[in-house]
């Protein structure tokens, strides 16, 4: 399966840009010749996205075996081969930066390219003709900002939670020239993140000068049955789904299964009056501090996913306000907020005159007690609740086999997955008592 967003991006062959069009000046097919290497659809896909005059950022969405991070670290060297050039390749973290660290080191010995500064403790590399190749981390993004790219590319893109603020706020201002452009490459994590939604805008009008290409194992033609035999019987199917065939339907590792299909929806004409509304408060200081209003219908017995608050480094007092807007908005009955922020509690109380009660904090059984909500389609989710449908899709177990017990990541998805099962569980637990 080959998706590409756009029609003009061709894969039978790389396209023959003028010298004036094309991005990669220098002609990509005569170096891949000199390295053995023949470019499968996806790479092509990619070489002739990147080159094509029409648009600035490419996003690709490739399974495993693809060859991503080795094509376009070619793609980023080419540019690089030009006098005076900056690029940026950009890591979730440093670890994983050292393999294009690596790659680019192997090109340059190969080609027996001219270099002017090698800094291993930095990652720099200097060319005699005054381009440079830099990597960042996405986790420290602030030592890569300062300068003015002529392409980054974020590799594994989907691996990091902070990504969009990364190219947003910190990297977007440094693609100031014209001809500057970006790559986005990985393999999917879910639907509802950053990467997701970048890809996304390769298919829409208002994003014009974005394209997005996405290839599953079929692309490979070194690929063997037995290979896919064996991946099949050695992980999950929605491991398989996700590693294999570029699936953002599914993410490895997910707590929860739900249903986008039948259970998002435009609730803004919902009729609550006969609801009974509560909410779950999760506590940050640092951490997004985030609360969901949920609204409980008895004659139906499904839970409506309202309205959604979730920011990170916040004054008690800004919650509170926020706080006290969405209960006179709701006639919220209870707020059900982490029984570990005591403080928050007793401040919400003395301070704003806001009264919570302490949640059931058994995490297990809160999440077993929510999948029963939610298997069931029982849990409606507003279609405005970007966080709470993010955390749906990306709250994952954690995957160490040593842990004694089983406990979902700390991410960014957590905190609103904590709110609901707070809010959720402890509503459950009340009622089956009452």
């Amino acid at each position: 399966m080959l998706e590409i967003s756009r029609d003009n991006i061709t894969t039978d062959r790389v396209r023959n840009y003028t010298k004036e069009e094309r991005f990669i000046k220098l002609p990509i097919i005569h170096y891949l010749d000199l390295l053995g290497v023949e470019p499968i659809k996806s790479q092509v896909a990619l070489i002739n996205a990147i080159n094509s005059p029409d648009y600035r950022f490419v996003v690709c969405a490739l399974s495993r075996r693809q060859g991503k991070t080795y094509i376009s670290n070619i793609i980023g060297q080419l540019v690089a081969l030009v006098p005076n050039v900056n690029v940026l390749i950009m890591s979730p973290n440093y670890a994983l930066s050292q393999i294009s660290f690596d790659l680019q080191r192997n090109l340059i010995r190969h080609f027996d390219l001219e270099v002017a500064r090698d800094n291993a403790k930095d990652k720099i590399i200097e060319l005699t003709n005054g381009s440079t190749i830099r990597m960042g981390s996405v986790n420290q993004v602030d030592s890569t900002v300062g300068r003015s790219y002529d392409l980054i590319i974020f590799d594994e893109a989907a691996l990091g939670d902070s990504g969009k603020d990364a190219f947003n706020v910190a990297l977007r201002p440094t693609l100031d020239k014209p001809q500057s452009k970006c790559i986005f490459i990985s393999t999917p994590r879910g639907r509802n993140n950053w990467f997701s939604e970048f890809y996304q805008r390769g298919f829409s009008d208002e994003y014009d000068n974005w394209v997005s290409i996405r290839a599953s194992y079929h692309e490979n033609p070194r690929f063997s049955e037995k290979d896919i035999a064996d991946a099949k019987s050695g992980m999950s199917k929605a491991e398989f789904s996700q590693e294999y065939l570029a699936d953002f339907n599914t993410f490895e590792g997910q707590v929860w299964d739900f249903n986008y299909e039948e259970c998002v929806a435009n609730l803004e004409e919902l009729e609550t009056s006969k609801f009974e509304v509560f909410a779950g408060l999760d506590v940050g200081y640092r951490d997004p501090t985030a609360f969901c209003v949920i609204g409980y219908d008895w004659d139906s017995e499904k839970y409506y996913v309202l309205e959604e608050y979730m920011e990170a480094e916040k004054t008690t007092e800004q919650h509170a306000v926020v706080i006290q807007g969405l209960i006179d908005k709701w006639d919220i009955d209870a707020i059900y907020i982490d029984s570990a922020a005591q403080q928050m509690r007793f401040d919400l109380a003395q301070e704003y005159d806001i009264s919570t009660i302490n949640a059931t904090k058994s995490v297990l059984d809160g999440i077993a007690s929510v999948a029963t909500i939610i298997d069931n389609d029982r849990l409606i989710v507003d279609q405005r609740c970007k966080d709470t449908l993010m955390s749906l899709d990306a709250y994952q177990w954690n995957p160490n086999v040593n842990l004694i017990t089983e406990k979902p990541v700390h991410n960014l998805a957590s905190h609103m997955a904590d709110a609901l099962r707070y809010a959720l569980y402890t509503f459950v637990a009340s009622e089956i008592t009452f």
